[in-house]
């Protein structure tokens, strides 16, 4: 109903009108927001949410569409490679699209550091967190810690192309077979009841009923940030590794995996966006966040409401893919056999 919800919003698309402050080189026109990745998910949730706003602002009509495929592979490349003109605009996970990189996935065909990146959705905030799971019944991981200190190999329900899961395992030496012959995330919500795998990692929101009834804890939160509001209990990795220290390369390859998800869902365009066009996408997705009507909206539908500007998306994303990091990242991620993450 939420989804309904959101496609009806996103193609009326007006939310009223115009604001005042209407941006002069979109005003009136239609533009193209394409969700790398399929109807429903998290990432086409919040762009929907987003969307008749960030009409409002620049007195524009956002037309969404959706482009799955490859993990978002296919929805990144087609925004990166149409006319940089502003009127085709998308809106993807920036942790996916980077993994991509690192374990050598064919058929990404753009320079990420080289697209017109204009501020998105702030990830591992709240319950948006991408946390560890474990299943309370096989065997119960009262914490991180008690993890790592385990003789005894475990077993992650994890997913084609996962980076977080087995950077994690193989830093802290952590003895672990990966099954990753599970579809989507309802198909691992049944094998971790049915006591299949005892660990994933996921996006809390779609997890978090398996929390509250008790059949699945929350170990760690894969975030640089100091605190988690949905747990205050769970360590992030940044003070996990405090608490564990390991060696420099290693913490490298952690720093760089969870800043890539404190990105979250970045919205760009190709490269080569004038700069006043730009400059009026960025305010404008900037203004569309600070409505109480989008604020009241996504924490009332479980989407994060916090919003990240288009430099430290690019931070994140220059040190991610700094030759240095994709080098150290190779040593611990799964390289790619073909299949796209």
């Amino acid at each position: 109903m939420l989804a309904a919800a959101l496609v009806a919003a996103t193609v009326l698309a007006a939310c009223g009108a115009p604001s005042s402050s209407a941006s002069a080189p979109l005003k009136g026109k239609t533009i193209h927001l394409t969700i790398a990745g399929g109807v429903g998910g998290t990432f086409d949730l919040e762009g929907r949410a987003l969307a008749p706003y960030l009409a409002k602002q620049l007195g524009a009509t956002i037309d969404v569409v959706n482009l799955p495929g490859g993990g978002g592979l296919k929805g990144w490349n087609a925004v990166a490679h149409d006319k940089p003109d502003g009127l085709n605009i998308g809106i993807g996970y920036i942790q996916g699209m980077i993994a991509n990189v690192w374990e050598k996935v064919p058929g990404q065909n753009f320079d990420a550091t080289k697209l017109s990146w204009l501020g998105g959705y702030a990830g591992n905030r709240g319950q948006t967190a991408k946390v560890l799971f474990a299943n309370t019944t096989k065997p119960p991981f009262d914490t991180a810690g008690d993890l790592i200190k385990t003789q005894t190999k475990v077993t992650e329900l994890g997913a084609v192309g996962d980076v977080s899961g087995p950077l994690f395992f193989k830093v802290y030496k952590v003895p672990y077979r990966d099954l990753t012959s599970y579809a989507d995330a309802s198909a691992q919500k049944v094998g971790m009841l049915r006591g299949d795998g005892q660990l994933d990692v996921k996006f809390y929101p779609g997890w978090s009923s398996l929390v509250t009834s008790g059949k699945l804890h929350v170990l760690l939160d894969f975030s640089m940030r100091d605190s988690w509001s949905v747990d205050s209990k769970v360590p992030t990795i940044g003070a996990f590794m405090k608490a564990h220290p390991i060696p420099a390369e290693a913490q490298t390859a952690m720093e760089a995996d969870a800043a890539a998800l404190d990105a979250g869902a970045g919205v760009f365009a190709p490269a080569g966006l004038p700069k006043d066009v730009a400059d009026a996408l960025s305010s404008a997705i900037a203004a569309a966040f600070k409505e109480q009507a989008f604020q009241a909206q996504a924490t009332k539908s479980h989407l994060s409401p916090f919003y990240l500007d288009s430099s430290a998306e690019l931070k994140a994303i220059n040190t991610a893919l700094d030759p240095k990091t994709v080098t150290i990242m190779r040593k611990y991620v799964p390289l790619s056999k073909g299949e796209a993450s």
